[in-house]
């Protein structure tokens, strides 16, 4: 469930007073999740976002796994488990919405309230996505940094949005 509210969680990406979605972004992103003991688990990787809610994140440390969502239905491949999960999101994701509720809090940072959220987003000095910060469902502190943050127009090739797996692995539907 964790990589649900992470996947859905970063497509809020903006400029100056709004926040706004570019017609696509990649970027190299680092995670941090706190449990309520304190203890921390890393992760690494690059995420990819391309109109319609096309989301794309490809971890790399410390285990390889890609999430792929379309905002309806995500898919997580776990490639050391051999294994493909794929969940319906009950409530569907519109972003559109996160967008116009998201208040400015201070300068650069937003709160919006999402399926009884509340997600804190940072952007850099150019009005690019710089962080997002909340807390799931299990109230873990999740945090997630972004660099090499690059913003375009058009959309991205749909082989580069498509998480991919080999026939033989488990697949698994919720």
């Amino acid at each position: 469930m964790r990589y649900v509210w992470l996947t859905l969680l970063l497509l809020t990406v903006g400029y100056a007073d709004t926040i706004r979605l570019p017609e696509h972004f990649t970027a190299h992103f680092s995670q941090t999740v706190t449990n309520p003991k304190n203890k921390v688990i890393r992760y690494a990787g690059k995420v990819a976002y391309s109109g319609n809610n096309l989301l794309k994140w490809t971890y790399t440390d410390p285990t390889r796994k890609e999430v792929c969502t379309d905002g309806k239905e995500v898919l997580v491949v776990d490639h050391d488990l051999e294994q493909t999960s794929a969940y319906k999101i009950d409530k569907g994701f519109d972003l559109t919405q996160i967008l116009k509720e998201a208040k400015p809090y201070k300068e650069h940072i937003y709160v919006t309230q999402y399926a009884g959220k509340t997600y804190t987003i940072k952007l850099d000095g150019k009005g690019r996505l710089e962080s997002v910060a909340y807390y799931d469902d299990m109230d873990n502190k999740i945090q997630i940094l972004f660099k090499k943050m690059q913003y375009g127009k058009g959309m991205l090739p749909a082989s580069i949005m498509k998480c991919d797996y080999p026939a033989d692995y488990d697949v698994i539907r919720g």
